[in-house]
């Protein structure tokens, strides 16, 4: 990407106003873009993840949402690969791309501040799982005799964390603690990253109003269905902001619609505290307020599109 346009990276936490700044731009420059959100890549995750709408989307073409099952994975790794794959394309087509979510993770891979790892292997996976349904205990002894380091990291009660350093020494023969050098910094030079920022009050206030806009808009009808379609808690479902509370509700573990409304609003705001604290690691990023003018300004600035 020698002498190309810096990529402009627009992130925040959980309702910060990414989308509705990302629709504005658009009357202005021919953009598309490219979704860093761990939980729109997901078909069925509608409105509990705040998905762009089928409106949205005609007005304003977003990649990389709608991409996988419930029961399946998108990796870090492989979000950085597609993401360097539609840069090309949708540059290719004379239009700008701009990088949009808030998954820092992603961004992490994408600008070079992770190593690169081999995607998963679903039959190394499921025999490792199935050793240690058989022998309790035994990946962990594993992995203490193979990467004492990694062993020390995850701890003896994490087992999926187990399961991913001994299918990275399966597939590559190589030690976990090994393959991690730091990343790529020469990449971190081809983005410029921008993230919106807000007033704890008025974060507050947006995250309240969309909980209980999803649930308006039907996010209990749309777990219903989810469920009819046999997915539940052992899928993403299980881990998704929203769509648990939504199921504690329907098993009856929370008693009533308002007390779901602050439950979603509860657990939002503790993954803005976790976000907040994974972008310290992104390098660069320019906080600006909430301002169309601002935010273009920033993303597009000197030596971009």
């Amino acid at each position: 990407m020698d002498g190309s346009p810096i990529v402009p990276i627009l992130t925040g936490c959980t309702a910060s106003g990414k989308t509705g700044a990302l629709l504005k731009l658009r009357r202005k420059k021919t953009i598309e873009v490219i979704s860093a959100d761990s939980r729109q890549v997901y078909r069925g995750l509608d409105i509990g993840t705040a998905k762009p709408s089928a409106e949205e989307q005609s007005i304003l073409v977003h990649h990389l949402i709608d991409r996988i099952d419930l029961d399946e994975t998108f990796s870090a790794g492989m979000f950085a690969r597609e993401a360097w794959r539609l840069i090309q394309e949708i540059k290719g087509r004379d239009a700008i791309p701009v990088i949009a979510g808030g998954t820092a993770l992603y961004l992490l891979a994408l600008t070079g501040k992770l190593d690169p790892m081999p995607s998963k292997c679903n039959s190394v996976r499921e025999g490792l799982k199935d050793l240690e349904l058989e022998v309790p205990g035994v990946l962990y002894r594993m992995l203490e005799r193979l990467d004492p380091i990694t062993a020390g990291i995850t701890g003896d009660g994490d087992i999926r964390r187990q399961v991913r350093a001994l299918e990275l020494y399966t597939l590559t023969g190589s030690l976990p603690s090994t393959l991690r050098k730091g990343g790529d910094p020469s990449l971190r030079k081809m983005f410029r990253i921008v993230g919106i920022t807000l007033p704890v009050e008025e974060h507050r206030r947006r995250i309240e109003a969309r909980a209980a806009e999803m649930i308006r808009q039907g996010l209990i009808d749309e777990v219903k269905s989810l469920l009819s379609s046999g997915w539940g808690r052992e899928s993403v479902l299980g881990r998704t902001i929203g769509y648990r509370e939504v199921l504690d509700l329907l098993d009856g573990t929370i008693q009533s619609v308002e007390e779901t409304v602050d439950a979603i609003s509860m657990s939002t705001w503790h993954l803005v505290r976790r976000q907040k604290n994974m972008f310290g690691r992104l390098e660069g990023i320019v906080w600006v307020e909430d301002s169309s003018d601002l935010i273009e300004e920033s993303l597009f600035g000197e030596g971009g599109f």
